[in-house]
């Protein structure tokens, strides 16, 4: 009980914290797998196998526990084709996964974890041409999966398991804001700030056979779960409005302040999004002992994500009642603000995985990998909310997994360890925009970091 309390106690600091992502499955919840460009569908042969494919903790013995971090700087430029403007989002990243496992009878393996697969973040320059679409944006997704995976016969296994999804989301702009009847020197820009949050239900599952000692094959299914979000928007008006002044309907004048604060009422909202179905398949082939070589290929139905959209509960005159027709006659106002956001039009997209893995010695392990991700949206769908684009993926990592040994008790053995650190490059082809308004041409780069260690108990 003291070793899994203190396995335990090691877990907590690398939960999943935070996700912000370019495109929104960037991240790979195993350094290990992240080392083999993200193709672990067919090896799936630590904790992590529970979000990879949790067949594979059929063949794990005894109580695991495994925790991961990585933290990733990237940066993505926005430019004018002809001016060459740049504009840039930087935003840190910072995330984690954790996860367990237990064979209570021999075939037998039961698991649960935390992982955050999709998530997303812009934070764009302050005051650039584009924050009437996005001025900063985020998703943030949590999945937490339990599993129960059995090996039906020898060398073959099959799981299922169940996914609680919290996600959040949280949406900036700005709205140009001018009075018909009475116009005003220049547009005055209303921040309007949305913050919600949703959860859902999915279903996965995996099978894993290991046909000879040096092939084994392996398939995933995620199923897509749609998430019902709901919160608030919230109105902030600048402070240099104040002084200006325009007539009233009943006589005299108002400030230009205190009508803005009349016409935007803060607001309950609400939007859908549907993180995609996932199905995976992939090939571990190890044609000498110390080299092995792994291939995944990935669906994503991103088709059915949704609009980055978010609708007022209330409609019409609902929408702010304090703010009367007679108002909205008398200075040309209508209450149009209740529905924002930015049609996505995403579409399915493929990935390719590869790495390879060689022992120079029984505990040591070398990685390498690489990935290609294709782009979600075409040149029309490139918003600035989600500019999605081509990448390659590069990563080089090491591993070990032996034994660990007290420190306090000369030559106790405490437990197995395994420890993997990966480093990652991403580079994207440039994509260009015809969005109305904003056809500017994106790039971007990511260089990402991370570390795992797991026990075996």
């Amino acid at each position: 009980m003291r070793r899994w309390s203190f396995a335990l106690a090691l877990m907590l600091p690398f939960l999943p914290v935070r996700l912000a992502a370019q495109d929104f499955s960037f991240y790979e919840s195993s350094p290990r797998a992240a080392a083999l460009g993200g193709a672990f569908t067919a090896r799936a042969d630590d904790t992590t196998a529970l979000f990879y494919n949790p067949a594979g903790l059929a063949f794990q013995s005894a109580f695991r526990i495994k925790a991961d971090f990585a933290f990733a700087h990237r940066e993505t430029t926005a430019a004018w084709p002809d001016s060459g403007s740049r504009y840039r989002t930087e935003p840190s990243e910072f995330t984690g996964s954790a996860g367990l496992s237990w064979q209570p009878i021999k075939h037998v393996t039961v698991a649960a974890g935390l992982f955050s697969p999709y998530g997303y973040e812009s934070y764009w320059t302050p005051g650039w041409p584009g924050e009437t679409v996005v001025s900063r944006s985020r998703l943030r997704t949590l999945y937490f999966r339990s599993a129960l995976a059995v090996e039906v016969f020898k060398g073959l296994a099959l799981s299922a398991g169940v996914d609680v999804v919290s996600s959040d989301v949280w949406y900036r702009h700005y709205i140009p804001f001018n009075i018909p009847n009475y116009p005003q020197p220049r547009d005055i820009d209303i921040e309007s700030s949305h913050s919600l949050h949703g959860s859902g239900l999915g279903f996965t599952a995996g099978i894993l056979w290991k046909i000879v000692p040096a092939l084994q094959i392996g398939a995933r299914y995620q199923q897509e779960v749609a998430v019902d979000f709901a919160g608030s928007d919230v109105f902030i008006q600048p402070m240099d409005t104040t002084g200006a002044r325009v007539p009233a309907p009943g006589g005299g004048t108002m400030e230009v302040y205190d009508l803005i604060n009349l016409y935007y009422a803060d607001q309950d909202v609400t939007g859908q999004l549907t993180l995609p179905r996932e199905i995976a398949g992939g090939v571990a082939f190890t044609p000498v002992p110390k080299l092995s070589v792994y291939l995944d290929v990935q669906w994503d139905t991103w088709s059915g994500f949704g609009d980055w959209v978010f609708a007022s509960t209330a409609e019409g005159a609902a929408i702010n009642p304090s703010f009367t027709s007679e108002y909205q006659e008398f200075y040309g106002l209508e209450l149009d603000y209740g529905v924002q956001g930015v049609p996505l039009t995403l579409r399915d997209a493929k990935k390719i995985k590869a790495g390879l893995e060689y022992r120079p010695a029984p505990h040591f392990a070398v990685r390498g990998g690489y990935a290609k991700h294709r782009s979600t949206v075409d040149e029309a769908g490139r918003t600035p909310v989600y500019p999605d684009l081509d990448r390659n993926y590069y990563s080089l990592g090491f591993g070990y997994d032996g034994p660990l040994f007290s420190i306090y008790d000369e030559g106790e053995r405490v437990s197995d360890l395994s420890f993997d650190v990966f480093l990652r490059y991403a580079s994207a082809a440039s994509g260009p925009s015809t969005y109305p308004g904003l056809e500017l041409t994106y790039d971007s780069s990511r260089l990402t970091f991370g570390v795992g260690a797991g026990f075996i108990f």
